[in-house]
């Protein structure tokens, strides 16, 4: 099932969906929401919005998803997020599926504007939000509760698609300008991997922290607080301990490309060894980081031979094929400086 337009409405007994019985469990009451609209739904997990149902009559955020990433996004809101000085959405709370396998997450809904990387006040937000997240100090049983990722994890998706990608060069199905375009990414994968060891040198010149993975503009909203505006940053799923590259990334248009100088200025205090071209240097890496995670993705859509499972992938493979390339200029790499 694939994404649902974030304006389908359930219809029928509202009282009777899964996400109103988890909420009404959790609650102790019988409460019926004015009326649930999908906001995401996709491969047994889905994101809902339950109107008129929370404190206050407040709209209530219901996601279901897979218990390893509910109980982290869990932590995240419950236990990290409240000791830090940022501004951070409210978790109602939590609920087991009887399956076991999934699980109810319920938030306060981010309300405000779209977050938008062409303004500089709501980059200077991101910079600064980020900062404090990343000096952020964790227990050794906080750091053990989340997903592990270090520039391996990288390695091993960089080199998945390398071999995913070699095996359809030679496909009869695929039209001549698609082919070509599988040649230049595999040829990106082997340049890459043979400069793997500036990419893990950038990475370690930083602590590892919590990092979100997927700092866009989809996951963040800016409202008016008590003393300006604040950043609201949800989605979690993604979110592990480890290189903290990924959150810098400058991609405007998709990613939050907050503000470096600000950023540099919040982690000065506790990363004081780090100057602006180091943090430049490692936004750089994080470009090239997240463009192989969203290489890995598309390659996942490919389930067969026949044309109908390159359609998605190679227009993926056409977004991101430049990107790759502008980020081995700007890593000064030869041929590509």
């Amino acid at each position: 099932m694939g994404k649902a337009p974030a304006d389908e409405v359930v219809t029928g007994s509202l009282a009777e969906h899964p996400a109103v019985k988890a909420w009404c469990e959790l609650q102790h009451a019988g409460i019926q929401p004015a009326g649930i609209d999908v906001l995401k739904r996709k491969h047994k997990v889905a994101t809902y919005r339950l109107s008129g149902i929370g404190p206050g009559g407040a709209a209530v955020i219901a996601k279901r998803c897979r218990t390893p990433t509910a109980k982290v996004e869990r932590m995240i809101y419950t236990e990290i997020l409240p000791r830090l000085p940022v501004s951070a959405l409210h978790c109602y709370g939590f609920a087991e599926a009887p399956d076991g396998e999934f699980c109810w997450l319920f938030l306060e809904e981010a309300s405000g504007e779209p977050y938008s990387p062409q303004r500089a006040d709501h980059r200077a937000l991101a910079g600064r939000w980020l900062g404090r997240l990343h000096v952020a100090p964790l227990s050794a049983e906080m750091k053990a509760r989340l997903p592990d990722r270090g520039p391996s994890h990288y390695l091993q998706r960089l080199r998945g698609v390398r071999a995913t990608v070699g095996e359809h060069l030679g496909n009869p199905a695929l039209p001549a300008d698609d082919l070509s375009l599988l040649q230049t990414v595999a040829g990106h994968c082997d340049t890459l991997e043979s400069h793997w060891d500036e990419v893990e040198a950038c990475c370690a010149a930083m602590p590892r922290s919590l990092v979100h993975a997927d700092f866009v503009i989809k996951n963040l909203r800016v409202r008016a607080g008590l003393t300006g505006p604040e950043l609201l940053v949800f989605d979690w799923e993604l979110a592990h301990w480890g290189v903290p590259a990924t959150d810098l990334a400058q991609i405007v248009g998709r990613t939050a490309s907050p503000d470096l100088n600000v950023y540099g200025s919040a982690v000065q205090r506790d990363f004081g060894g780090l100057d602006a071209r180091d943090i430049q240097r490692l936004a750089d890496c994080g470009k090239l980081l997240r463009v192989v995670d969203e290489l890995y993705w598309a390659t996942t859509f490919i389930g067969g031979s026949s044309y109908k499972f390159f359609v998605r992938p190679i227009s993926h493979f056409r977004i991101c094929e430049p990107e790759l390339a502008t980020a081995f200029r700007a890593m000064k790499w030869a041929k590509y400086g």
